[in-house]
Parts: structure tokens; sequence; C-alpha cells
């Protein structure tokens, strides 16, 4: 657990955490429930690197790139 929030922070997951907090600080302000789940929604999903549209994690980036052959 330690491993997955420390590590692969991209940009993409930071302003997930960023539009989370926005959300979740504008709801309770606003005293609108809705609007502090979603942002709720987003920090949860920043913080565990979670993409609800991706089956298995098959959307997170592969950063190792193959060995290219002499050609």
């Amino acid at each position: 657990m330690k491993n997955l929030l420390l590590h692969n922070w991209n940009a993409w997951r930071i302003v997930r955490l960023g539009a989370g907090l926005f959300f979740t600080v504008a709801g309770f302000v606003d005293a609108d429930w809705m609007l502090t789940a979603g942002g709720v929604f987003l920090i949860i999903h920043a913080l565990l690197n979670l993409c609800v549209t991706c089956a298995g994690g098959s959307c997170r980036i592969n950063y190792k790139h193959p060995i290219r052959q002499n050609r």
C-alpha cells in the first residue's frame, strides 16, 4: 500500500488530486453533498491510482521501453 501511495505520480494523477481537493472543499463550503462526494471520489482515485473505465489496470502507462534491436 505504501508503494502504491508514494510512487508513479504523474501529471494526471496530481490533477485528479487537486480537483478532488478543490471540489471537496467547495462542497463543504456550499453544503453541497453531491459535490463533496464527487471530490472524495476523485481523491480516492488519485491516491490509489485507480481508473473507473479501465479493467484490471489496463490504462496504466508502462514506463519501461522495449530494448531496441540493432538494424
